[in-house]
């Protein structure tokens, strides 16, 4: 009797010690300094923390673990000697709770001494979707531009690394990878078609980003503002002498619908000879001046023109008559002696054939030397003293 009395009184001595170690609170002090403390719910990612712990009490070693689905490093026992020590620590939701929970989750975690009892305490996390933890905005950009600028943000406290990024827009397609700290933002400059955007209008355009990081993916869509640009180009060509043509050509270099004129002017004569192509929106006669007008709504990249042809073939036939008439009235104006001949029968006695010849000589201004000679007829003689 007496046996059983003092193993039940060894026993409940002994548990009332181990009671008694379970009801000791370390006598800790713990400053949590957040160095990551979201979580992404499709990643394994940690929450990671430095504490700061100040052991007020005798040394001891510890363990940190929570009751929770919530798994901690450091694993196995660690050391806290007497005063501050610091300590990284990591909390890992099992995937129960990061499909579950969005937002801040709060839990509790116990560091356990092995002769000082347990300290228990709360720890705050925070669960996002990755399409919630990145911001995509796109800078304006100018038809003048060659890069297009592409504002990527993490929103959250949690390293990104590694995460590929394709963005797609009709002004560029590109695919980079990089990588996000906490809160960091970051600039990517994205090299612009140009030859794809000759024909895109001002306006508001959307640029998608598809997000992968280890398995995980989003999608997120920013808009980019195509700043406006107003002008138009001109061009004219002209080609041949007699049969001459004139093009003009028009072609809106911006990025906005303008309206643009052509006008050809000719003067009254040459309008005779003109034919245009196509024909004109108006003429409007000013004088001797005629005006050809042609008036078109182009779109950003489109172009028009119109073209004059003038024949000068039949001025130019006119031209070199007058010319002709003109030299041969010269010529003539220029003959200095002029010679008229006239020829008569002569009557004779014996009715013999007989002709008088006569020449009047006739000098435009002074000349020296004069000589004229004639043939006569092979059936004739000459009668030099007949007449003067």
């Amino acid at each position: 009797m007496k046996k059983k009395a003092l193993i039940f009184l060894a026993a409940l001595i002994f548990l009332s010690g181990i009671l008694n170690v379970w009801a000791q609170t370390p006598n800790l002090e713990v400053q949590k300094i957040d160095k990551g403390s979201t979580i992404i719910a499709e990643l394994d990612n940690p929450a990671v923390f430095d504490f700061v712990i100040n052991n007020k009490g005798p040394g001891d070693f510890f363990e940190i673990y929570s009751l929770v689905s919530v798994s901690m490093t450091p694993k196995g026992k660690f050391e806290l000697p007497y005063g501050e020590t610091k300590l990284e620590v990591m909390a890992f939701p099992n995937e129960d709770i990061r499909e579950d929970n969005r937002g801040f989750f709060n839990f509790e975690y116990q560091i356990k001494g092995q002769n000082s009892g347990i300290f228990k305490d709360f720890l705050l996390i925070k669960i996002v979707p990755l399409q919630d933890s990145i911001e995509i905005k796109a800078e304006p950009l100018h038809p003048s531009d060659n890069r297009a600028v592409i504002m990527l943000k993490n929103k959250e406290n949690t390293d990104l690394k590694n995460l590929e990024i394709k963005l797609d827009s009709q002004f560029f397609s590109t695919t980079k990878t990089v990588s996000l700290g906490p809160k960091e933002e970051l600039k990517l400059e994205v090299e612009v078609n140009k030859e794809d955007i000759e024909k895109i209008t001002a306006g508001a355009y959307i640029v998608s980003a598809e997000i992968e990081i280890d398995g995980a993916d989003a999608e997120l869509e920013a808009i980019m503002t195509y700043l406006e640009k107003e002008g138009t180009s001109v061009e004219r060509y002209s080609d041949g002498f007699i049969l001459k043509r004139n093009t003009v050509v028009k072609k809106n270099e911006g990025n906005v619908p303008v309206k643009a004129t052509i006008e050809v002017k000719k003067d009254i004569l040459s309008r005779l000879f003109t034919i245009t192509s196509p024909e004109s929106d108006d003429i409007i006669r000013n004088g001797l001046v005629v005006s050809y007008f042609w008036a078109r709504d182009l779109a950003p990249g489109e172009s028009f023109s119109a073209t004059s042809t003038t024949n000068y073939t039949i001025p130019l036939i006119f031209l070199i008559l007058i010319i002709l008439a003109g030299l041969i009235a010269k010529k003539l104006a220029e003959t200095a002696v002029v010679l008229n001949k006239r020829v008569s029968l002569v009557r004779t006695k014996r009715g013999e054939f007989a002709v008088k010849v006569r020449l009047h000589v006739k000098a435009k201004r002074h000349v020296d030397k004069i000589q004229i000679t004639d043939q006569l007829p092979g059936v004739t003689k000459l009668y030099e003293n007949f007449g003067k």
